[in-house]
């Protein structure tokens, strides 16, 4: 879990910049819609290389969203262990390359995981 501990830290200090005082929840929900969106990427891969037609109802992704958002609302605001001051510390003990190549492999993973999300949901609604 440190990959998305990095990415809430990384996330909370870009909204710190713009001085929004929900900074640390926002960066929670951003983290937990990442995790539901790998959650029903994953879902529909299953359903297309199992050429079975699977129906995600609508109360399944609410579901999958609520648990996704309380798990890393209550990591990341209530865990001491895992609060901005631990993980930026841990942040700052790696090495510039390290934190260099790990915001670049943040940002791939972001740009990863929002557009097949999209594109599998096109493509598994224009098949039913």
């Amino acid at each position: 879990m440190v990959f998305f501990d990095f990415m809430h830290y990384l996330i909370f200090k870009f909204y710190l910049g713009f001085r929004e005082k929900g900074a640390l929840s926002t960066a929670a929900g951003i983290i937990g819609g990442f995790q539901l969106i790998n959650a029903m990427s994953v879902i529909m891969l299953f359903s297309l290389a199992q050429e079975q037609k699977i129906k995600i109802e609508k109360w399944v992704v609410i579901v999958l969203f609520i648990i996704f958002q309380i798990y890393t609302y209550i990591r990341y605001i209530y865990k001491e262990d895992h609060s901005i001051e631990a993980i930026e510390k841990k942040w700052l003990n790696k090495s510039y390359t390290y934190r260099k190549q790990m915001r670049v492999l943040l940002f791939i993973y972001g740009t990863i995981s929002i557009f097949p999300v999209f594109g599998l949901a096109l493509y598994s609604g224009s098949k039913n």
